[in-house]
């Protein structure tokens, strides 16, 4: 094909908020999956009380009584990453997930999903935007797959593709920049058979995305 690489080297997310590389191109939370109880004598407990998709000990609710029917579930959780691109002509991206090799590889894949959003302008620690375009005419969600099974995405598929560049008016690569936004959602629903018996795993998965002119 035609398709044409817009970045030579590998390259590495940042997390959302700054413009830190992640570690070894992993983004990841530090905690626990945040879960609910229900049927306490105060009713359903959210363990996630700042909500920000993890238990930590930055969470805290007050003291509640345990009844006979008290059990609890697996509350969605959600982590985030995202990269910026900068570009004079319209462009697509590819995903590709790659799990590690076993029963619990094809299980993340089954539970986790992926959505994706672009963000025009803003500041990370480095403004970006401000001589930039969405690259959809369509706006933040323009262009961009439906929310995606990460089974869906064994081998590379698009969940991006564009209409126009991102350069709008003269100005440095930050200014030209938009900022692409993937949160991965660990669906509660595919996990209401794990309970706290079954004790803590880790979720692990390597995303590859490649931006290029197709």
């Amino acid at each position: 094909s035609g398709d044409v690489d817009l970045i030579a080297d590998d390259v590495h997310t940042v997390v959302t908020g700054s413009l830190v590389a992640t570690q070894d191109a992993v983004n990841f939370n530090t905690g626990t999956m945040p879960f609910i109880i229900d049927n306490t004598a105060s009713g359903s407990i959210n363990t996630d009380s700042n909500n920000d998709g993890i238990l930590t000990d930055a969470d805290s609710f007050s003291p509640f009584t345990l009844t006979g029917a008290a059990n609890e579930r697996v509350n969605t959780t959600r982590t985030r990453s995202s990269f910026y691109v900068a570009s004079n002509v319209p462009f697509a991206i590819d995903a590709q997930a790659q799990a590690p090799v076993g029963f619990n590889g094809a299980v993340i894949l089954a539970v986790t999903f992926l959505d994706l959003s672009v963000t025009l302008s803003g500041d990370d620690g480095l403004a970006f935007g401000s001589a930039a375009q969405f690259p959809h005419s369509g706006g933040s969600t323009g262009g961009v797959a439906p929310t995606r099974r990460l089974t869906t995405l064994s081998t590379p598929d698009r969940v991006f593709e564009g209409n126009q560049q991102t350069a709008a008016s003269p100005g440095s690569i930050a200014d030209q920049s938009v900022r692409f936004d993937l949160t991965y959602t660990i669906n509660a629903i595919n996990l209401r058979g794990y309970d706290l018996s079954l004790g803590t795993f880790d979720f692990e998965v390597d995303m590859v995305y490649t931006v290029y002119v197709p």
